[in-house]
């Protein structure tokens, strides 16, 4: 999580923060790291592909799909 290398603990929190981050359930305010180390995992091709998916009847907010929020 604080490396230059990514590691499986990076992709298990990211699926976290991307839950969280659905519900709009995250201050992202509160850490510029935390904010900036996701917006670094929300670019990266295979996570990206995650971004569009949808739960049925409950909709993103309009920053969840935004690679630089």
């Amino acid at each position: 999580l604080v490396g230059e290398v990514m590691t499986l603990a990076d992709f298990a929190a990211a699926a976290h923060f991307s839950t969280l981050d659905y519900l709009s359930d995250i201050d992202w305010s509160r850490s510029n790291a935390v904010k900036d180390w996701y917006a670094k995992i929300k670019s990266r091709p295979a996570f990206r592909n995650l971004l569009v998916d949808q739960v049925s009847g409950f909709p993103p907010p309009l920053h969840y799909n935004d690679l630089d929020f």
